[in-house]
């Protein structure tokens, strides 16, 4: 929204930027249409730039004109409120999924641009007979949107494995940071606000291809068993507290399986919340409230989310 208006209701704006994009420029999208969760109300604008010039155009014009603006990955570990985000969705899901050896003479760096799908980057360094990446099997997102949560879990974490990356300011301008430069803390890097990750070296190690398969597989048979996968979802709600589980803390308060609306607390996993169907963000919001007020009453402990949550109300 700018003075009061939506970015749709001016006219001029949307000329320019159409302009400026390579790719698709919709409006008034359903969010609940690009994210796992299956909720969320309408975009003003998203666009789907395909080139790195796209992107450096549309962040410039943006900042001038002060139109805010909102980076979207895959989609996942998102919640996005009912009133929908004002303003334009820069989505990545269209270009920057660009993957490679980084030097022919150290084949254990990898290049990856932000919107490769981690399931596509596990299936190169498999390829490649490269060891490293295999905790972030069955974990959904993007190279960019892994980044920003420090996605992982108790077997490592992406900072365990990023060696430099490449970011965009609102200005225009590109810096790579490397990794001594990084400030990585459980589920999440800070970075300078509004920039954006265009895209990362990781540096593995050369490993028999068939362990590493190995590897792979036995954590996705955990995850299929620990975690529900045959529902909209956002993955883990809540971060864990030093030394416990959330999920622990949840059952033990004895909240499995409780309900508001179309939102349910999961009984394979109780940080994870389900869409039953036709959950509003708000059904999930009033949840996560919920569950919070109840850990703490039972525990003292107050649960801090994990995913992200944004939108108007």
């Amino acid at each position: 929204m700018v003075n009061g208006k939506r970015t749709t209701e001016n006219g001029k704006q949307l000329e320019e930027l159409r302009k400026i994009i390579k790719g698709d420029l919709l409006t008034n999208q359903p969010m609940k249409e690009y994210t796992s969760f299956r909720v969320g109300g309408l975009a003003d604008v998203i666009v789907f730039p395909e080139y790195i010039e796209d992107i450096i155009g549309t962040i410039k014009y943006l900042s001038r004109e002060r139109i805010p603006y909102f980076i979207l990955g895959n989609g996942t570990n998102l919640l996005v409120r009912d009133g929908g985000i004002r303003g334009v969705v820069i989505a990545l899901s269209h270009g920057f999924k660009r993957v490679e050896l980084l030097k022919e003479d150290n084949p254990s760096l990898i290049f990856a641009e932000a919107g490769v799908p981690l399931v596509s980057l596990i299936k190169f360094t498999i390829d490649h007979s490269l060891s490293g990446l295999e905790f972030a099997a069955g974990i959904p997102g993007t190279v960019g949107g892994g980044l920003i949560m420090n996605a992982g879990g108790s077997l490592g974490e992406l900072k365990d494995i990023t060696q430099s990356v490449t970011i965009l300011n609102p200005r225009g301008e590109i810096t790579t940071k490397k990794q001594d430069d990084l400030r990585f803390s459980y589920r999440k890097l800070e970075l300078p606000q509004n920039s954006i990750i265009l895209s990362a070296v990781f540096g593995l190690n050369i490993d028999n291809q068939s362990h590493i398969r190995e590897r792979i597989q036995k954590i996705l048979v955990r995850r299929k068993e620990t975690q529900p996968l045959d529902l909209p979802n956002a993955g883990s709600i809540f971060k864990n507290p030093e030394g416990i589980s959330a999920g622990k803390l949840i059952d033990d308060a004895g909240l499995k399986g409780i309900r508001i609306g179309d939102a349910r607390v999961s009984e394979l996993h109780a940080n994870f919340i389900l869409n039953m169907g036709n959950a509003a963000a708000q059904d999930i919001l009033s949840l996560i409230e919920k569950i919070q007020q109840k850990v703490y009453q039972k525990t003292g402990f107050m649960l801090e989310p994990e995913i992200r949550i944004v939108g108007e109300n």
